[in-house]
């Protein structure tokens, strides 16, 4: 019987990509070319259309894997991010065969007590999260399941999980390298005070890399620097509006990211700043809505879709090795330049 893996591996594209085409996703954009490899590779195979799990095709049955967000429902409908991780995570897992259940914050016994009954883990979110859940989190190392984490990293002492994640160090050389190539030294951040583990505060890691390539650039002004509670609008409207009635506001400023961009570019026009031409503005993540926004947002470009796919890649090829120690992944990125901050100093005049 031919399964999503068997017609993937000899047409050579991924297990979601056949499950898309042979169920026939008219939202799914793929060249011709590789459809038709998709579909000779399922005649070949002797592929027999009908009902089943995925639609059209047998995927090979292999139980069921708890997919954990160390955040509320409502966090993901504030912030589009940890939303595309957790789609594709999830796709790509039933894609290869898994029943995926899927928790949210605030977790239920029924998760705690009921580890043994999952093949593994994909846990999404943040290490804060994770270290803030300490009874799951001690229930996850003692059931010495395949876990994989997305979009945080273990810490040296939990060596045996997989993580996928960011080039957050990527991400500040890009911005504020060209921030530096426009010639600008008043330079300002616009984040989060980071979480607390175990009773130790730990800043966002965007911010770290930020101060450390400034300070080696003989740049770095703590004046510049407004942290707030949280990573939401609200928290870019009030802190860039706190920097503007400071008289602190910087010839350009990297905002944490784009929901806090939003919030930080609402708070320049209230007070008629000019954006790029008084202060420039580079964010994070670069969601669909950033080149909707007044003005275009310029962001660096996250695959959040590829951390979800492979942290599930990662967990198949996991529980199907046993490998012992685990693997970290990092995925790329690339800037975005729009009408907040321009290519060249010229076109900011």
């Amino acid at each position: 019987m031919a399964t999503l893996k068997s017609i993937a591996n000899l047409a050579g594209v991924s297990i979601a990509s056949v499950s898309r085409v042979l169920n026939q996703d008219e939202t799914f954009s793929i060249s011709e070319e590789t459809k038709l490899k998709i579909l000779k590779a399922a005649e070949a195979l002797q592929y027999k259309s009908g009902a089943s799990a995925l639609g059209r095709i047998a995927a090979e049955e292999k139980g069921s894997v708890a997919m954990v967000m160390l955040y509320s429902e409502f966090d993901e409908i504030t912030d589009s991010y940890y939303l595309t991780i957790r789609v594709n995570a999830k796709e790509e897992a039933q894609a290869f065969g898994y029943e995926v259940k899927e928790f949210f914050l605030p977790l239920k016994e029924e998760l705690l007590s009921g580890l043994g009954d999952y093949a593994g883990l994909i846990v999404i979110g943040h290490s804060g999260g994770w270290y803030g859940e300490e009874e799951f989190r001690q229930a996850v190392i003692g059931s010495k399941l395949p876990v994989v984490m997305a979009d945080f990293n273990p810490k040296d002492d939990e060596l045996e999980f997989d993580c996928v994640v960011n080039d957050f160090k990527g991400v500040m050389e890009k911005a504020l390298e060209h921030f530096m190539k426009l010639g600008y030294t008043t330079i300002g951040y616009i984040g989060s005070e980071g979480v607390w583990v175990r009773d130790k505060n730990i800043l966002d890691t965007r911010y770290v890399y930020f101060r450390y390539i400034l300070e080696s650039a003989g740049l770095y002004q703590p004046d510049y620097v407004f942290l707030g509670p949280t990573s939401i609008a609200e928290s870019g409207y009030r802190l860039t509006k706190q920097a503007i009635e400071e008289n602190k506001l910087p010839r350009a400023i990297f905002v944490e990211n784009d929901s806090m961009a939003i919030g930080s570019l609402r708070a320049m026009r209230e007070f008629n700043i000019k954006i790029p031409e008084q202060t420039a503005v580079i964010s994070c993540n670069d969601i669909p809505n950033d080149e909707f926004l007044t003005p275009p947002l310029s962001s660096v470009h996250i695959y959040s879709d590829l951390i979800g796919i492979m942290s599930a890649r990662l967990l198949d090829e996991r529980i199907g090795t046993k490998r012992f120690l685990g693997v970290k992944m990092v995925t790329p990125n690339k800037l975005v330049l729009r009408q907040s901050c321009k290519e060249t100093a010229e076109e900011e005049q």
